[in-house]
């Protein structure tokens, strides 16, 4: 059985979407949430299909959209057992820096959060990892990098801070260098995620994305690795479950 650790799916195509992936052997989804109202439809999804499960944050784009009385409705929504992490969280200084300051600010009011409440975190960061890192370190949390795709010593910074990195349809490209990174993290450190409808693996790269691609990007993984496809099944499964306490 696999598991995608993070995708993004309507409350329309979800039915036909896991019956897809079910098929593929992909038994369990984690969707990501980017704001207030998909991390709602989210908790409304993961209730009615045991399959799922759900993250429920602020996406760091959508900062200018938070308000901080919303804390309350994400605090009540991580009451529901089927909620597994907060995210995606965190910084995004690719599209420009103006909102820098209050990307960190939201990002530390959800970190705060999972503190609290006893959550892992989901990661979201593009060009900011030094920040991502050093305000990680101000927290003992755990969590999922998500669709990691920097160096080896970037990824070791994050696996000692107590976190798994998300590999996903990066790993196909075929000028890809995190074939080579994964050799130096380690399985145990590593776990799979589509980010659909976004980054489909290839063949199919440039096509919408779904969670039943995860055993494409599995065995990519395993041949970069030399390992068995079987074994990077068990143990990214077994690494999720972990991360997510889905027992």
């Amino acid at each position: 059985m696999f598991i995608d650790t993070h995708c993004h799916v309507s409350e329309e195509e979800v039915k036909e979407y896991l019956e897809n992936a079910i098929k593929e052997n992909v038994r369990i989804i984690v969707t990501a949430s980017e704001d207030l109202d998909s991390s709602l439809m989210n908790v409304r999804i993961s209730n009615m299909y045991p399959e799922v499960f759900t993250c429920v944050g602020v996406h760091p784009s959508n900062v200018r959209d938070y308000k901080e009385s919303d804390i309350d409705n994400y605090r009540e929504l991580l009451m529901n057992d089927k909620v597994v992490a907060i995210g995606e969280i965190g910084l995004d200084y690719y599209y420009g820096k103006e909102d820098r300051e209050l990307q960190i600010k939201v990002f530390r009011d959800f970190l705060k959060l999972a503190s609290e409440v006893d959550k892992p975190v989901v990661i979201h960061t593009r060009d900011a990892v030094m920040d991502t890192i050093n305000i990680l370190k101000e927290y003992n949390l755990k969590g999922i990098i998500h669709c990691f795709s920097s160096s080896k010593e970037v990824g070791m910074e994050y696996i000692k801070l107590g976190y798994k990195l998300g590999i996903g349809g990066v790993l196909t490209f075929k000028n890809s260098n995190l074939r080579n990174t994964v050799k130096s993290l380690g399985l145990e450190n590593l776990v799979l995620e589509t980010d659909s409808p976004f980054l489909s693996p290839e063949p199919y790269r440039g096509k919408e994305n779904e969670s039943k691609n995860i055993p494409i990007i599995a065995k990519v993984l395993a041949d970069s690795l030399g390992q068995d496809l079987f074994r990077v099944e068990e143990v990214t499964t077994n690494n999720a479950k972990d991360i997510f306490d889905i027992h």
